[in-house]
C-alpha cells in the first residue's frame, strides 16, 4: 500500500483522482474513465464499515492511500498544495459532483477548480435506471438483504473475505456441515439465509450461507457457509484460513425452530431454494 505522506515527490503521474472509493462500484468507475496511461487515485482512507477492502483489485490504475484523520485539519488551500509537491506534473483533477475536502469538509469540488489552476473534471450524479449510485445507497441495500440491486449498483455481486473460525459443532454432527466465518470492517448483510458463492483455494463453489445470531441453539452471532456444490469434497476446506463468500439473493429471514430436525429440514428446503438460484446466476458476475 502506497502511503501519500510518505511516498517521495513523483514526476510521473499527470492525472490523479481523489474520493474515498469506499464500495468501489459503478460510479467509481466513470471517475477512473478520465485517467490517461499516467494516471493515479488517491484514496482517502476514513475507516467504518466498508463494501471493499481489496480496492486495487477493482482498479488498473495505481492507487496511493491517506488516512483522513492525517489531513482533516488542512484548510483546501494546503491541501492543494501538498498534491502539487507531491505530484510535480500534475496537470489534472478528477473528482465525483459530491467531494468535498479540507477541514470541516468546507471546500468542494468547485472550489478545487479555483484553487488549484489545472484543469478539473467535476463527474456529475451517476444513475441507473433513474437510482443514484452511491456507497451510502448500495450498503442499504445489503442492510436490508436486496442483494440484487447491491449488484445492479456495484457491477458485481457484493462479497466479503473472513478467516475460518472453529463453530459449534453441531452442523456435522446433526445438521449440515459448515464453514464459520469470522470478519470486520465490512458491511454485512440483513440477517437471514442467502443463496451464495464461496471461494476456497480458488476454486468458486455453489452454498448456502446463514447471517445473523443462531436462534435455535446457543443465540451467538455467526456467519457460517455450507457448500452444495457436487464437486465439492471435505478435503477442500482443510488448511483453508480465510474464506470468500459471494451474496447473490436472501432466501429467507433469520427465525427461531422448535428443535434441531425442525432446523434441518429448513435447511434441506433452504438448499433446494439455493440450487434453483444459482443455476441461473452469472459467475461474470462474481469478483473476488
Amino acid at each position: 500500500m502506497k502511503s501519500f505522506l510518505s511516498m517521495p515527490e513523483d514526476r510521473r503521474i499527470t492525472h490523479l483522482v481523489l474520493g474515498k472509493f469506499d464500495g468501489m462500484h459503478l460510479a467509481h468507475k466513470e471517475l477512473f474513465k478520465h485517467l490517461g496511461e499516467s494516471g493515479a487515485v488517491l484514496c482517502i482512507e476514513s475507516g467504518g464499515e466498508l463494501l471493499t477492502l481489496d480496492k486495487e483489485l477493482y482498479c488498473d490504475k495505481e492507487m496511493i492511500f491517506v488516512e483522513f484523520s492525517d489531513i482533516k485539519e488542512w484548510n483546501g488551500a494546503y491541501f492543494v498544495k501538498k498534491l502539487k509537491e507531491k505530484f510535480r506534473a500534475l496537470e489534472k483533477l478528477v473528482v465525483g459532483y459530491d467531494f468535498c475536502f479540507g477541514k470541516n469538509r468546507a471546500w468542494n469540488a468547485e472550489d478545487l477548480a479555483d484553487l488549484f489552476g489545472g484543469e478539473v473534471i467535476i463527474v456529475p450524479e451517476f444513475c441507473i435506471k433513474d437510482q443514484v449510485v452511491h456507497s451510502s445507497v448500495i450498503k442499504q441495500a445489503i442492510k436490508q438483504g436486496d442483494m440484487k440491486n447491491a449488484k445492479a449498483l456495484l457491477g458485481r455481486y457484493y462479497h466479503i473475505q473472513g478467516r475460518v473460525v472453529k463453530g459449534q459443532n453441531l452442523g456435522s454432527t446433526q445438521l449440515y456441515a459448515t464453514i464459520n466465518i469470522e470478519t470486520s470492517r465490512y458491511v454485512l448483510p440483513q440477517n437471514g439465509v442467502y443463496a451464495s458463492f464461496t471461494k476456497l483455494q480458488n476454486r468458486i463453489y455453489k452454498s448456502v450461507c446463514f447471517v445473523g445470531h443462531r436462534l435455535s441453539t446457543d443465540g451467538a452471532f455467526s456467519i457460517e457457509t455450507h457448500i452444495i456444490d457436487k464437486d465439492f469434497v471435505a478435503e477442500d476446506r482443510i488448511s483453508v484460513d480465510s474464506v470468500n463468500v459471494c451474496f447473490i439473493e436472501k432466501i429467507r429471514d433469520n427465525r427461531t425452530f422448535s428443535d434441531l430436525g425442525e432446523l434441518k429440514s429448513r435447511i434441506a428446503k433452504d438448499i433446494s431454494q439455493a440450487h434453483y438460484i444459482l443455476d441461473s446466476a452469472s459467475l461474470a458476475f462474481v469478483e473476488m
